[in-house]
């Protein structure tokens, strides 16, 4: 296997990794998020809401350029 093709199997894992490591922080994000609403900080819930939909969103195009690498 050559350099190149190292590359593109260690870009490959890596995203996969990034999306699984992105998916342990949106854990935390939805028990934050519960635990402001619960405080009655609901801008603030509002916010980590806006995050863990972003995190979704990254992690989508993460996963598609993983199995464009496959």
């Amino acid at each position: 296997m050559d350099k190149q093709d190292k590359d593109v199997l260690k870009l490959s894992k890596l995203c996969r990794h990034w999306a699984d490591h992105n998916d342990s922080h949106k854990e935390s994000f939805l028990k934050w998020r519960d635990i402001a609403r619960d405080k009655g900080l609901d801008l603030v819930a509002e916010k980590l809401t806006n995050a863990i939909e972003m995190l979704d969103k990254c992690n989508e195009y993460l996963l598609n350029a993983h199995k464009e690498l496959e």
